[in-house]
């Protein structure tokens, strides 16, 4: 019965407007995508969108040197 009552996680984000709240996981990604989100944190600390590393959402495109060898 304690699982009913345990609050479903959330992320800390900073809107461009620098508006702050705490938004669900499955949000994040959109709201990354619309490009309204400056900031969000992870467990290691905050990351700046479009500056730090994001995982892309299933794009398919990578952008960057390949440094796997054939």
């Amino acid at each position: 019965m304690m699982g009913f009552f345990r609050q479903q996680s959330k992320i800390n984000v900073i809107y461009k407007n620098g508006v702050k709240d705490r938004i669900s996981p499955a949000l994040l990604g959109t709201l990354i995508s619309s490009k309204q989100v400056d900031q969000f944190e992870r467990s290691s600390g905050w990351v700046r969108v479009g500056i730090d590393a994001v995982r892309a959402s299933g794009s398919g495109v990578f952008i960057g040197s390949e440094r796997r060898m054939a």
